[in-house]
């Protein structure tokens, strides 16, 4: 998938899920043109960044990397006001949804 498409879709979960640039900046400890630049496609994200923000906004990794994968919304949803949180609250909450989501996937290969 190209940069711009990658970067549509982060733009548009990062928005579904009410944080800001500079929330998802300081969360991957990086500056908010950094998630611009992501967002527009003039910069690549790492698979490692990848993998992060989409723990963070609770969708497959492959949402991300495979144009084909089309998702209504995200795999893991987690209720919290945006406007509350602090910076030490992102990982908890990528952390969760994580876990969430690793859990989902166990249960549907023991459900095949």
């Amino acid at each position: 998938m190209d940069t711009g498409t990658i970067g549509e879709r982060l733009r548009a979960v990062r928005r579904s899920s009410g944080f800001t640039q500079e929330q998802v900046a300081n969360y991957l400890g990086v500056k908010r043109e950094s998630i611009s630049y992501l967002e527009t496609g003039e910069r690549s994200a790492s698979t490692v960044m990848l993998r992060r923000l989409a723990d963070l906004y609770g969708y497959r990794l492959s949402y991300f990397l495979d144009e084909a994968v089309k998702e209504e919304g995200p795999q893991v949803a987690v209720a919290f006001r945006v406007a509350d949180l602090s910076a030490d609250d992102l990982p908890v909450i990528a952390q969760a949804r994580r876990i969430a989501s690793n859990l989902d996937s166990l249960y549907r290969l023991l459900g095949d």
